[in-house]
């Protein structure tokens, strides 16, 4: 790809990724495996050359998925690590599952009993694992107070059932990215209930297999929760955020985008910036114009709000964010020109646009801003 050329542009440092992974495997305890969660086309940075290069430095890792298609590109690319897709799969897929080894989530007993009929019309075993809601409401099998007897039951059955080879369970924290003490408590409890249905199950003779509870903040800051394997999603990617971790550890951010500077223009005192005049310059301004906007990623609720860095400088978004482009104050930014780069996420040393400028304004997650750079953003990999 000719950068020279381009308007907008996201580079994927691909040793950044490879040293994060490392420093995630430093910190998992003795015997811990690492799922490296690449759902979402891998928080935007590429499945395919983000797994490639995981899979060379830890063949062994799992990974994890949201869906069926993401599982099928992976295996489609070569890919032949287990990878478990964390949420719904239409129950007629279950040759498909088997055939290419995709382990499934079950999400609830009546979706078990769908899943291994449909296994059973085809005589296949589909290779899955069993998710618990003890806490987060949302998918799983419910097994908090009253429900719990119930759940047991219902697992073990699972466990049982023809047609599903169960390898593994696993629940989600809802709130391991909080501190305060009802936070940790909720996080403690939602770990005790684990356990104590993962025993219930052994107690009737059924090995649970892989036990997992913990996503990315858990996985640095809670050695104690880890059990079997840890989960790493924002974390891989360098985008946990300081506030989520209890205890240094060193991840670096693995993307960087950036956009270019169309033209700088004089806007005097009392100028409406674009759409609906929702900014109006209160002296006189230069503005540089920059090509990305809301359909490249660069949301339009950044709108007199984003900021980004032009020649090492901050320059604040003025007016509405467009499609295509947005204006920045460059007033401040000695020699901005045509052509400059404009870094709208990530850098190095001193010259850093940091997400938390792109996800805190908006009441987002790191996840959001990442996930939503958009495909006509193209993916410059820099290789490990």
């Amino acid at each position: 790809m000719d950068l020279t050329t381009s308007r907008c542009w996201a580079e994927i440092d691909l040793a950044a990724l490879a040293d994060n992974c490392r420093e995630l495997h430093r910190l998992l305890p003795p015997g811990c495996r690492l799922m490296n969660i690449l759902k979402a086309d891998a928080y935007g940075h590429g499945a395919v050359p983000t797994a490639r290069v995981l899979a060379r430095l830890f063949p062994e890792d799992h990974i994890g998925v949201a869906c069926l298609s993401e599982a099928l590109e992976l295996r489609r690319a070569g890919i032949r690590q287990e990878i478990l897709i964390l949420g719904h799969t239409p129950p007629e897929a279950a040759p498909l599952l088997a055939a290419e080894n995709i382990t499934q989530t079950l999400l609830s007993p009546g979706y078990t009993a769908q899943l291994a009929a449909r296994a059973a019309e085809a005589g296949v075993t589909v290779p899955c694992h069993l998710k618990l809601d003890t806490g987060m409401t949302r998918i799983g099998y419910l097994c908090r107070g009253e429900a719990f007897s119930a759940a047991v039951e219902d697992a073990a059955a699972a466990y049982r059932t023809p047609g599903l080879a169960v390898r593994g369970i696993f629940t989600h924290f809802s709130s391991a990215y909080g501190h305060d003490p009802e936070d940790e408590a909720y996080t403690q409890a939602q770990f005790d209930c684990f356990l104590r249905l993962c025993r219930a199950l052994e107690a009737r003779g059924i090995r649970p297999g892989l036990r997992h509870c913990c996503n990315s903040p858990a996985t640095v800051n809670s050695p104690e929760y880890a059990l079997d394997m840890c989960r790493a999603g924002t974390v891989l990617y360098g985008l946990l955020p300081e506030s989520a971790m209890a205890r240094p550890a060193a991840f670096r951010p693995v993307m960087t985008w950036k956009a270019r500077v169309a033209m700088v223009r004089p806007a005097p005192a009392g100028t409406a910036v674009s759409y609906s005049r929702q900014a109006v310059t209160g002296r006189d301004t230069l503005l540089a114009v920059v090509t990305a906007g809301d359909a490249d990623g660069y949301l339009r609720q950044l709108t007199n709000l984003g900021r980004v860095r032009i020649r090492g400088k901050v320059c604040p978004v003025v007016g509405r964010v467009c499609m295509d482009m947005f204006m920045v104050d460059v007033t401040d930014c000695s020699g901005a020109a045509e052509g400059d780069e404009v870094l709208l996420l990530g850098g190095s040393g001193g010259d850093v646009v940091p997400c938390q400028w792109l996800y805190q304004p908006l009441g987002l997650g790191p996840s959001a801003i990442t996930c939503n750079i958009r495909a006509r953003v193209p993916r410059v990999y820099r290789e490990a």
